[in-house]
């Protein structure tokens, strides 16, 4: 029953935010300024700060970010009317760059990569051709997350604000959804006799390791502090 309304749960956050992407994407692209453009311009980082009250551990650090990162929204938002567009611009970058050194930092030297360590915690021991295919996801995944911030860049610099907005808003969760399905067809056709986790179980490896990255580092800035 836990489990059924954790999963519930992320599925309405998941919702609600593409909700939110589709109500920015239509803000931007038609430069509408109604009684609900306040709300879609400051609630992620209004989201982010109560994240940083409640979870994050060097919490003057995140807030000065958040206080220049707010500052600079209203400068843009006064001066130019693309606030809104550098709210989502800001946060499509961070969610990128954070996975891509999130992913990449594991597979340095002497450290496990990350969906290795998922694949271990999903089906235990490892095999040697396992172990080869999870470091080659991890890498795949960096590619990504690399050609998303590429693709953004590029986007905002030639094309239409439209189309660069349609990219990070509307095509953000369907690229995610696409590269795991291609992860899921890759083990399979490469590999089809392996044992292999499923995309729930790869989804819900991720959420406990993330979660139990926080409260480790939660439990070290409180030890630091004592």
């Amino acid at each position: 029953m836990r489990r059924a309304l954790g999963w519930a749960w992320n599925a309405f956050i998941v919702l609600a935010f593409s909700a939110y992407q589709y109500l920015v994407h239509t803000s931007v692209s038609t430069t509408q300024t109604g009684a609900l453009y306040p709300i879609l311009l400051w609630f992620p980082l209004a989201a982010l700060a109560l994240w940083v009250m409640v979870r994050a551990s060097n919490k003057p650090v995140w807030f000065a970010a958040l206080a220049a990162a707010g500052v600079a929204v209203y400068l843009v938002e006064h001066q130019e009317r693309l606030g809104l567009a550098a709210v989502s611009g800001f946060s499509h970058a961070t969610a990128y760059l954070f996975l891509l050194w999130y992913f990449g930092r594991t597979l340095m030297r002497e450290r496990e990569p990350l969906i290795t360590r998922y694949a271990r915690r999903v089906l235990g021991a490892l095999p040697l051709d396992i172990v080869l295919i999870t470091r080659r996801l991890t890498i795949a995944w960096c590619v990504f997350f690399a050609a998303q911030l590429i693709a953004s860049a590029l986007l905002y610099a030639f094309a239409p604000l439209e189309a660069w907005s349609f990219f990070i808003n509307l095509l953000n969760f369907p690229l995610v959804a696409f590269m795991f399905m291609g992860q899921w067809v890759y083990r399979r056709v490469r590999y089809p006799d392996t044992a292999r986790a499923s995309i729930w179980q790869a989804i819900d490896a991720f959420t406990q390791d993330a979660s139990l990255s926080s409260r480790a580092e939660v439990r070290s800035s409180r030890s630091s502090n004592l």
